[in-house]
């Protein structure tokens, strides 16, 4: 029987089901989350936050909407709390209902997903287009991820707004990855938001804070759609805990200083030591992820490091990749070394004598 490709990275369940767990656990490449863990203040919040498990969160996560409307210099009705940046995308998508959504490709699976969910119909576009997709207007939705997951692909500000400004469709941009980028807050199409009828912003709290299994995103839209998603949705999605940990963390801004650090240095290192290895083939990488092409199946290398404790993601499940490519989330130097240290001897390995 063929083996179904994971849909994610970051499945460690099934790796603990499929190799013996070290006794330090996975090192796990497969999922592109801040290896610096949360931040203490924002672990601390969610902890304190427990206390109040007997309770209903607050309704929509108002203090947390507040304050990202403050951060972003947004109107408070253009903020929609989700429980996670998927969630977020599931509910705007209700609004393209019948209509097309152009989804990017090689792209994340649960665009696609959530648009049939949505009864509209998944038009799969070039993950780099710029040309508004034929057949999509509007009333359509069209799918930009920025940067974009699994390429690295970076699209600019200006370059994003033109596109909004030539197609009819609400152009959604997924920036789930953007303040991993060089240019942070400044890659970000947020300002413009409020100028642009058809122009909605996705993010996330979860991989920048290193907050997956709290599950908070976020979405900047017009007002409207805001208020129309609230009134047919669970005000109670975002749990205390989380709310608690998003509030304290956007606001530890040394944490935030470190980890842009850590990301510029050990992109470029992991970047350059992977293009060493003969056969391998590194994208340009933007954020804290690198897609390579590598000179056997990924899934083979999947299989040779994941008795040692090294997850990778196959990127089978990514239409438009092939079984050759792989995605590498950037971690810590140490761990970085040993990565490339055991990539070498695969390399080795198969080149033969």
């Amino acid at each position: 029987m063929v083996e179904r490709p994971p849909l994610h990275g970051g499945d460690l369940e099934a790796a603990r089901a499929r190799w013996a767990e070290p006794s330090g656990g996975f090192l796990d490449f497969s999922a592109n989350i801040n290896p610096l863990g949360p931040p203490p203040r924002a672990v601390a919040a969610a902890q304190g936050a427990l206390s109040g498990i007997a309770h209903y969160p607050e309704p929509f996560a108002r203090r947390l909407r507040a304050a990202l409307a403050g951060r972003h210099r947004v109107q408070e009705p253009m903020v929609l709390v989700g429980n996670g940046a998927a969630e977020v995308i599931y509910l705007l998508l209700r609004l393209a209902r019948g209509c097309r959504v152009a989804v990017p490709q090689p792209g994340f699976a649960e665009y696609e997903r959530a648009a049939r969910a949505a009864g509209a119909r998944p038009v799969p576009v070039a993950h780099d287009r710029t040309e508004p997709p034929p057949g999509v207007g509007r009333g359509d939705w069209w799918i930009v991820c920025n940067p974009h997951n699994p390429t690295g692909h970076l699209f600019t500000p200006a370059g994003l707004l033109r596109m909004a400004e030539r197609t009819r469709a609400t152009l959604l941009v997924d920036e789930a990855f953007v303040d991993l980028t060089d240019a942070g807050e400044a890659g970000s199409v947020i300002p413009w938001v409020a100028e642009r009828r058809n122009l909605v912003v996705v993010r996330s709290l979860t991989k920048f804070y290193a907050l997956p299994g709290l599950r908070v995103g976020y979405a900047v839209a017009p007002p409207w759609m805001v208020a129309a998603l609230d009134a047919a949705r669970d005000p109670w999605s975002v749990s205390g805990p989380a709310q608690a940990a998003a509030l304290e963390a956007l606001h530890d801004r040394e944490y935030a200083a470190r980890t842009r650090r850590w990301v510029r240095e050990e992109r470029a290192y992991l970047a350059g030591e992977l293009a060493s290895l003969p056969g391998f083939v590194v994208y340009p990488p933007s954020a804290n992820f690198v897609l390579v092409r590598a000179p056997l199946p990924a899934h083979e290398i999947q299989e040779r490091l994941g008795p040692l404790g090294i997850l990778i993601r196959d990127c089978r499940s990514f239409a438009g990749l092939s079984a050759f490519h792989m995605r590498l989330a950037v971690r810590t130097r140490a761990e970085h070394e040993r990565l490339v240290a055991h990539l070498r001897r695969v390399e080795e390995e198969v080149a033969g004598p």
